[in-house]
């Protein structure tokens, strides 16, 4: 699977949100590094239809994030993650994303 062939000329910003049955890859019980502060069910969002939709664009197939493949393409390289609490949180969510 060539992912540059398959979103070549694809607009990924263009698109809608869909119906994902499979619901996210983890979640506040499952990732070690997600804080307390950020868990939404645990402080009131009572509601989880949100979790189980997924951004799908008009003109192409967004793969499936593999954490074998991500290790093997940034493997040798460097990654940092700068900035504020949004840095921090996407920093959280590849350490969650790596621990499935």
């Amino acid at each position: 699977m060539n992912n540059k062939t398959e979103t070549k000329g694809c607009d990924i910003f263009d698109g809608n949100w869909i119906p994902y049955s499979e619901g996210p890859y983890y979640n506040n019980e499952t990732c070690k590094w997600m804080i307390d502060e950020q868990n939404c069910m645990k402080f009131g969002r009572s509601d989880e239809e949100y979790l189980h939709w997924r951004w799908k664009p008009n003109e192409c197939e967004l793969p499936l994030f593999n954490a074998t493949q991500f290790l093997n393409t940034v493997r040798g390289k460097k990654m940092a993650f700068v900035g504020d609490s949004v840095g921090r949180n996407q920093l959280q969510s590849l350490l969650c994303l790596l621990s499935q």
